[in-house]
């Protein structure tokens, strides 16, 4: 009996196949959300021209994807994206009379955590609205412009910026890009990108991004 059992356990689970067509998102941009999710058995394949993914897996992870892929495959959501551009730099002494930031005390202290300067000062900042898989282009102040595409929410409550860009200006000088990438962020939660020459520049230009639903507009 025990060798009968033995061999039961060892043969493989009966793979199943499935196939789900997307209503309002890309099957293209679900297939990072299923890989994680696949026994060693099971494969995904996308099938671009009805927008559909085809998995093959036994049903105890078939059963593990498909919540995911209802909760994925939302309308589109209006969204918002803060953009703040500060000037980060050291003080002259460390001293806390030198001290100063034109930013909220809980954002400027987390700030200073991460990084060696303790002067914050706005250079432009704005809020952008747009909803899922929508194309933005933003001139924030005179100086900067961001171009992005939201991606879709999801589910663990992040939301892909793709190709994002940020450029500046100076007066008499060509427009120069800063960034070029593809950028995730925590939704509600502040994502900062700091840029200097170098880890002993004593001035670095930080960009501070926020995203969150329109309908939890602040």
């Amino acid at each position: 009996m025990l060798a009968v059992a033995s061999a039961l356990a060892a043969q493989p689970r009966e793979v199943v196949l499935r196939a789900y067509t997307f209503k309002y998102q890309r099957a293209g941009d679900a297939v990072a959300l299923v890989s994680p999710l696949l026994s060693p058995q099971g494969t995904v394949e996308l099938q671009p021209a009805g927008n559909t993914l085809v998995i093959r897996d036994t049903q105890a992870a078939i059963s593990r994807i498909v919540p995911v892929l209802r909760s994925f495959d939302h309308r589109s959501q209006p969204l918002w994206l803060d953009v703040v551009v500060v000037r980060a730099s050291r003080s002259p002494a460390v001293s806390p009379q030198y001290q100063h930031s034109d930013l909220p005390d809980w954002l400027t202290k987390q700030l200073r955590d991460l990084l060696a300067y303790d002067i914050f000062e706005v250079q432009a900042q704005a809020r952008l609205w747009g909803a899922e898989g929508q194309r933005v282009v933003y001139e924030v102040g005179p100086e900067y412009k961001v171009s992005f595409n939201f991606g879709t929410l999801q589910p663990d409550q992040r939301i892909k910026l793709s190709n994002f860009r940020i450029s500046r200006r100076a007066e008499g000088r060509p427009e120069k890009e800063m960034l070029q990438s593809t950028i995730v962020l925590p939704l509600d939660r502040p994502f900062s990108l700091g840029f200097a020459k170098n880890e002993a520049s004593r001035e670095a230009l930080m960009l501070v991004l926020t995203c969150g639903r329109s309908d939890d507009r602040r």
